[in-house]
């Protein structure tokens, strides 16, 4: 295992709240800040920065979000992973503090719903060719996973590049932390491997498409309803409905 790899297992058993990739883009950040990658302004490529932490790349897209959504760097398409003169000053990007206990998964569900389907609005206005291919990235990896891979990581990534695209790093962070709050809550533990089944992984490849659709149009009201559906869709998941029937209350075009 190499050594990198070694220094995260230890600070994972140091910090049992943090996950993986908060532990590997707070570690990235301490090396720029030591001034390892100053000379050429940018991280390595996710390859290399994966075989040195000897985690899946899964966690280091995640790991480069985090610290995207922070400012820290930017990903330019084609050129690289730049540093921000931002990163060289800042503190770690993500604290494991302790949060409040989220709600119940339905409420969890509804709250992602009013946010993120006005984000995926936002997103379809503001996208900019760099972003969308970001999107398209993330929503191929999560589609083509083979099914011994944890889709969860690769789900939470297509959503944030989404939020990315809005232009506004605030947007990422709060759909992070929705995310973070699920990741928290024991009901979802006992029910993702049943969420992730190749049956309705399907459906769920189904209505990323329809979200990539509408952003890709540049077509807010699509991207909308697209991402309001298909939050739906894993609420009747969870009511226990097979065949969700579309819910339009909230769904009208604003």
């Amino acid at each position: 295992m190499p050594i990198l790899g070694n220094k995260l297992l230890n600070l994972i058993d140091a910090d049992k709240d943090a996950r993986p990739y908060q532990i590997v883009g707070n570690a990235l950040l301490e090396r720029i800040r030591a001034g390892e990658f100053r000379a050429s302004g940018k991280l390595p490529p996710e390859r290399e920065l994966a075989e040195a932490y000897d985690v899946g790349r899964a966690v280091i897209r995640d790991a480069l979000v985090m610290l995207e959504v922070k400012g820290l760097i930017q990903s330019r398409q084609g050129s690289g992973i730049y540093i921000t003169l931002k990163a060289y000053d800042s503190q770690p990007a993500v604290s494991s503090g302790k949060m409040a206990p989220a709600g119940g998964p339905l409420e969890l569900l509804s709250a992602r719903q009013l946010i993120e389907s006005q984000i995926a609005r936002q997103a379809a206005i503001h996208a900019t060719e760099t972003d969308i291919q970001r999107i398209e990235d993330a929503f191929a990896l999560h589609n083509t996973a083979p099914d011994t891979q944890p889709r969860d990581e690769l789900d939470r990534a297509f959503h944030i590049a989404i939020a990315l695209a809005t232009q506004n790093p605030e947007l990422a962070v709060v759909v992070a932390q929705l995310w973070e709050r699920r990741q928290h809550h024991t009901f979802w533990t006992g029910h993702n491997i049943r969420l992730n089944t190749f049956q309705h992984c399907e459906r769920w490849a189904e209505d990323h498409h329809r979200i990539v659709e509408g952003i890709r149009r540049h077509d807010g009201d699509a991207a909308y309803v697209a991402m309001w559906q298909h939050i739906e869709n894993v609420k009747q998941f969870f009511m226990g409905n097979a065949t969700p029937q579309a819910d339009r209350r909230g769904m009208k075009r604003k």
